[in-house]
């Protein structure tokens, strides 16, 4: 199911965004259709670094966790 909404632009906007699309071949409704998508999987994205940045504050890495990992992958001289 899919809803019809109304979304003002800018007009630059509007003709950059006319521009490309008619590169590629696609709908107005396409490109609006895949610009948000994007912009809600980069919001995705970013909290889930926020996460991670706050997960390791709030727990950071010790000085030797990862020591005998990093001396296994040594060649030797």
């Amino acid at each position: 199911m899919s809803k019809l909404i109304a979304v003002r632009i800018d007009e630059a906007l509007l003709n950059r965004v006319d521009r490309e699309r008619k590169k590629r071949g696609i709908p107005r409704a396409r490109a609006v259709k895949e610009a948000l998508a994007l912009w809600v999987e980069r919001r995705r994205i970013e909290d889930a670094v926020r996460r991670h940045r706050e997960a390791y504050a709030a727990l950071p890495v010790d000085d030797d966790e990862f020591g005998p990992v990093l001396g296994a992958q040594r060649w030797p001289k």
